[in-house]
């Protein structure tokens, strides 16, 4: 038994045991502070060499080094596998490289953890694209279009849609692509230039009445706008408008295109015998003028071959029968205009088959054909 006043043997023992306990925890904490210390200094290296990788893989990509940016932005996801925009810079890489399988496999990956995500499935349908898988690509799209985007990303969102019609539109799929650009009309930026990119976007896709509409539009914000006028002046031609078609054309920069459709609309709009409003004196001055010319060169047409073949001698016969109405009081008859017309028509279509090459002449006659149902068979 301890003596009085002298600490029992046992609790020498518990305090041994506490002290040694202390000690082993103090030794935990600091080991566990020391190793989380180099866990962040090993992350905060790892961090530091992916962004240098990183920066690497972008130089190498300017210089047109695809398989030196490769090599570079795997470096930087591997050290960094939580950054997206690593992974989608080694995407975008092996695509550009035409690794379609290896990047679709980055985007595939990366999309199962964020399927809702815009730029992903934005650089799949892109890949999708760049592999003629035309399917997925519009499905991809789809996906893109209808993720979650911020509202300072509208333009943006609409220049995917505007993507999206062009590849549409590429593959004969119209009235997709027309549905795509009527939807990107809804919130597009109120700038001339933007109506223009929407018209010329609405032309690829056949719909010229629209894309009529979206230059007019442009027209109104900016009317001295080139190319608004020149394609203003060409959707009006197209729509057999051509008083409107020289309207613009002539307001519009002159250039190989705008030029000669100019001139053109100025000789059917000039020459037209069936023109509406016009005085009776007018379209018969313009027939006779019409008759004379077609003649002329359908006489010449004859000479030039020999021997003439039987749709030129058929033509010079009917010409030669249908003089006698060009005289008073027939020349005043309707039904002389018309049929008068049509017999420049057939003379025109004809000899610029035959003989010379066709002349804006020629081709402003078969548009008035067109114009009037004239058969010219």
């Amino acid at each position: 038994m301890a003596a009085p006043g002298e600490p029992a043997a046992g609790t020498e023992l518990v305090h041994r045991e506490i002290v040694q306990l202390v000690v082993l925890i103090v030794v935990a904490v600091a080991a566990f502070l020391l190793t989380s210390a180099v866990a962040a200094s090993n992350r905060q290296t790892n961090l530091r060499d992916a962004a240098v990788w990183y920066a690497t893989g972008e130089a190498r990509v300017v210089a047109g080094d695809l398989d030196g940016a490769i090599t570079a932005f795997r470096h930087a996801s591997s050290k960094s596998p939580e950054e997206r925009r690593y992974a989608l810079a080694l995407a975008q890489a092996q695509a550009g490289r035409k690794l379609y399988d290896d990047a679709r496999k980055v985007l595939l990956s990366l999309r199962e953890s964020a399927p809702e995500d815009a730029e992903i499935n934005l650089q799949l349908a892109r890949l999708s694209a760049e592999r003629q898988d035309v399917t997925e690509a519009i499905r991809y799209y789809h996906n893109a279009l209808y993720s979650p985007w911020s509202s300072t990303q509208v333009d943006e969102r609409r220049r995917v849609r505007l993507e999206l019609a062009r590849f549409l539109t590429a593959h004969g799929q119209v009235d997709g692509a027309v549905s795509e650009l009527l939807a990107s009309s809804v919130d597009m930026p109120e700038t001339a230039a933007a109506h223009v990119e929407l018209a010329r976007l609405f032309a690829q896709a056949g719909t010229t009445r629209r894309a009529a509409d979206q230059f007019a539009a442009a027209l109104r914000l900016e009317p001295g706008n080139g190319e608004a006028l020149a394609g203003a002046g060409q959707t009006a031609f197209q729509l057999s408008d051509y008083s409107l078609a020289g309207q613009y054309l002539r307001r519009a920069p002159a250039t190989a295109t705008t030029t000669p459709l100019l001139n053109i609309s100025d000789l059917v709009v000039s020459a037209d015998p069936l023109a509406n409003r016009l005085p009776a004196a007018e379209r018969q001055r313009r027939l006779l003028a019409a008759f004379r010319h077609a003649g002329q060169r359908l006489d010449a047409c004859v000479g030039e071959r020999a021997p003439a073949d039987a749709d030129l001698v058929a033509l010079q016969h009917d010409a030669a029968t249908f003089v006698r109405r060009l005289r008073p009081p027939f020349i005043r008859e309707s039904e002389t205009i018309e049929a008068g017309t049509e017999l420049v028509c057939r003379i025109t279509r004809v000899v610029s088959q035959r003989c010379a090459p066709a002349t804006a002449s020629d081709r402003a006659w078969d548009l008035i054909a067109r114009l009037h149902g004239v058969d010219t068979r």
